[in-house]
């Protein structure tokens, strides 16, 4: 594993230096998601919301671009933009059945809790979606691929995915601890940046200690938090 992981991340920046398709699905997300917070920051609350799960529902059509791409270094627009009509419901159909599996478990599993006391316990809920949706995360790692690259149909996907991860799980697990550095990693610079370019703003509550920051900051309103970091804040 050891030989496999610095490979795998080689490859991946060379994937990324070369193959300018790969920023796709990326810049995607990442433009969504300051739409969404700038809408949520304008008092576009509502409409946040709308954008978020119009996205979502796209989202594959990129996963079907990417994944077609890295298998056959495809470039031309036309054929790309086929393959994305065409990958799309093989890619979104066994998340649909899986999550629909997993809320349906999760209901299920919840009746013996609520019979037994637990039904209102925070904790008990709390263990119970996640052993029920890391599991189902973990599966959900090679659906795109599968179904974009086997061209399999939605049951033959999950079964495929299932063999995959139990095979690889130590893979998997890496998967997620990376990806989990690289977001924390980025959020971090980028609450960095975004807190050298207010620092002006936020100068009057240096010298407050933590308490009473949270003290003001706990009765903070939208209009206020908007008032405080300014327009050049929001975007």
């Amino acid at each position: 594993m050891k030989s496999v992981l610095p490979l795998t991340i080689k490859n991946t920046i060379r994937a990324l230096k070369r193959r300018p398709i790969v920023w796709m699905p990326g810049i995607y997300a990442g433009c969504v998601a300051a739409l969404v917070i700038w809408l949520e920051f304008t008092g576009g609350m509502f409409l946040a919301g709308k954008v978020a799960m119009l996205a979502a529902i796209v989202f594959p059509f990129f996963l079907s671009i990417l994944n077609y791409h890295l298998e056959t270094d495809e470039n031309k627009l036309k054929i790309l933009l086929t393959i994305a009509l065409r990958g799309y419901f093989p890619v979104i159909l066994p998340i649909v059945v899986l999550l629909g599996f997993a809320i349906v478990l999760a209901i299920l599993l919840s009746i013996p809790l609520s019979f037994m006391g637990y039904g209102d316990d925070p904790n008990a809920l709390t263990g119970l979606m996640l052993g029920i949706f890391i599991p189902v995360l973990f599966l959900s790692i090679y659906i795109d691929n599968v179904a974009v690259c086997e061209r399999t149909k939605v049951f033959s996907t999950l079964s495929r995915c299932f063999e995959l991860v139990t095979g690889k799980i130590i893979t998997a697990i890496w998967f997620f601890v990376i990806s989990g550095i690289v977001t924390i990693f980025v959020t971090l610079l980028g609450a960095f940046l975004w807190g050298v370019m207010l620092a002006d703003r936020f100068a009057s509550f240096a010298t407050m200690n933590m308490t009473m920051q949270q003290e003001v900051f706990s009765g903070y309103t939208l209009a206020d938090w908007q008032n405080l970091i300014g327009p050049e804040g929001t975007v």
